[in-house]
């Protein structure tokens, strides 16, 4: 704890300061300053728990470095000692929060007494601000255990026995008194948070940070569980609150914040509180239920009126025969157009289960390989192949999915149909890139892809057309290419090697010398 005096009269400083040395309370450094500027350099090098200043002082009074410093948000406990006994400079200094106003000369009694009040509020005032900066740190901190509690009972890791539970809380020291409350469980369901840019994780922050306002009261642990990047859940002490406040409170968040998102969401509102034991099925029934419901989007569903009815489904008659027709016609296009008004209809209609979703997309997948075969069964296998990588849970999750998902492999589709409907393309199209791409590894399989064809298919086409094996062609041109640079260059042969893609100069030199007779250094000797 530091000590400033501040006075423009030198032996009036020392006076003071030798005083509180010898008989106040003990600081680690009083220093004097015989001016504002000297004052400043000190504050600026040094924390000052104490200050003792006069008023008047050349270059700048000490009410002036008393407004100064409290700009600067220092919490510096201050002591006026002055010969002027002006009310304006008491007033003053009482406004800027100086602790006490001593006239000169003052009796060393009363300054002893006023030093000594001053060290006592500037450590009440340190505790204070360590005590609030603890409560902070540890609300943070709470914040964090409960939220993984709630994420770890959700997921089992806790078990859901009362007994077990309060042993839980205990051990992470949550309160255990938790476990006799009542919970209101609301999931959020974030749809196409997958698929937002880059700022996705500022996404979830700002989310998380709007829930926990929007939906809690001030005084309660603003728990907002994040499960996946499309689940959230928020376990609502029943206590101070209805479901039917919180259904109108869902309601009014599609106003509120849900259009601030360049995403959609769902709300699903348990049917009735639950204790913490019986969290775990109530949530698995709100997950249910999100997972049944592919139609409906921004939408608030309270599972106290979900029915049977809303996840029965209807029966869907798929047109495949008007599909096969447009798919061999190549009218992709007008397809795309019809499947995406039947799907917007399926949408519209809210009687359609995920299962309806997953039957369309296996009727339209089988009608697509079915047409490619008929059109060019060559290019079937690497087509299904292709099409294996989309995600069939993620394509039938919801209705919009499903609509990128048949855009997506129509696109395809029309690709694959019209690279490998054109053989004398193809074999075009793979001389060119093998001309441009020798120094790569050039294989069947990746020059096939190029063309949407099967490996075996391409070597048999390239065979027919150009009476070389695919392999044989690549070497050749390797060992054109390496003649050019070796009448041309004076790079050595293992760089012309190199260059032209052979990996090994004893293959390369056998290559060589198997297309011309001659090894490269007899070549360009």
């Amino acid at each position: 704890m530091n000590l400033l005096i501040v006075d423009d009269e030198y032996y009036s400083a020392e006076g003071t300061k030798k005083k509180i040395a010898q008989k106040g309370p003990l600081f680690d450094e009083i220093f004097c300053a015989y001016n504002m500027t000297q004052a400043l350099e000190y504050l600026a090098g040094h924390s000052v728990a104490i200050m003792i200043l006069d008023i008047e002082m050349p270059g700048g009074s000490g009410l002036e470095l008393l407004d100064h410093i409290r700009q600067q948000g220092l919490d510096t406990i201050c002591i006026f000692l002055t010969a002027y006994a002006k009310f304006e400079y008491i007033s003053k200094a009482m406004r800027l929060t100086s602790i006490d106003y001593l006239l000169k000369p003052v009796a060393e009694e009363d300054l002893l007494t006023a030093v000594a009040k001053a060290v006592n509020q500037y450590r009440q005032q340190a505790n204070a601000k360590l005590e609030t900066q603890q409560a902070n740190y540890w609300k943070e901190s709470e914040l964090y255990l409960w939220e993984l509690f709630w994420l770890d009972l959700s997921e089992g890791a806790v078990s859901n026995r009362k007994e077990d539970i309060i042993s839980e809380l205990n051990l992470r020291n949550l309160n255990p008194a938790a476990a006799d409350l009542s919970y209101l469980v609301l999931l959020i369901q974030c749809n196409g948070m997958d698929k937002l840019p880059v700022e996705k994780d500022l996404h979830e922050f700002l989310l998380k940070n709007i829930v926990r306002e929007y939906f809690y009261n001030r005084e309660e642990i603003p728990v907002a569980v994040r499960q996946s990047r499309q689940f959230y859940f928020l376990p609502l002490p029943e206590a101070g609150r209805s479901r039917e406040a919180l259904l109108s409170r869902c309601g009014q968040a599609l106003t509120d914040f849900v259009p601030r998102f360049p995403n959609t969401f769902n709300f699903y509102i348990a049917a009735s509180g639950c204790r913490i034991s019986d969290f775990q099925e109530t949530l698995k029934g709100l997950q249910n239920a999100a997972i049944k419901n592919v139609s409906r989007e921004n939408h608030v569903f309270d599972l106290a009126q979900y029915t049977n009815a809303e996840t029965a489904g209807a029966d869907v008659d798929f047109t495949t025969k008007r599909w096969s027709d447009l798919l061999l016609s190549r009218k992709i296009r007008n397809l795309l157009s019809e499947t995406d008004m039947f799907l917007n209809s399926l949408q519209h209609s809210h009687s359609i289960t995920r299962d309806t979703l997953s039957n369309f997309y296996y009727s339209f997948l089988q009608t697509l390989f079915s047409c490619m075969e008929i059109s060019n069964a060559d290019a079937l296998p690497m087509f299904q192949k292709q099409i294996s990588q989309f995600s069939v849970e993620k394509a039938c999750s919801s209705v919009q999915n499903l609509r990128e998902w048949v855009s997506g492999v129509l696109e395809q589709y029309e690709e694959y149909i019209t690279n490998a409907s054109n053989q004398d393309a193809a074999v075009t199209t793979i001389k060119n890139y093998i001309h441009s791409h020798l120094e790569q590894d050039l294989t069947r399989q990746s020059l096939a892809a190029m063309v949407y064809l099967t490996p075996d298919y391409l070597s048999h086409l390239f065979k027919r057309e150009t009476g070389f094996s695919l392999t044989n062609y690549i070497i050749y041109e390797r060992i054109e290419e390496a003649k050019r640079m070796l009448a041309g260059t004076d790079k050595s042969v293992s760089e012309i090697a190199t260059r032209c893609g052979f990996q090994n100069i004893s293959y390369f030199s056998r290559q060589f010398r198997r297309f011309t007779g001659v090894t490269p250094r007899e070549f360009r000797g």
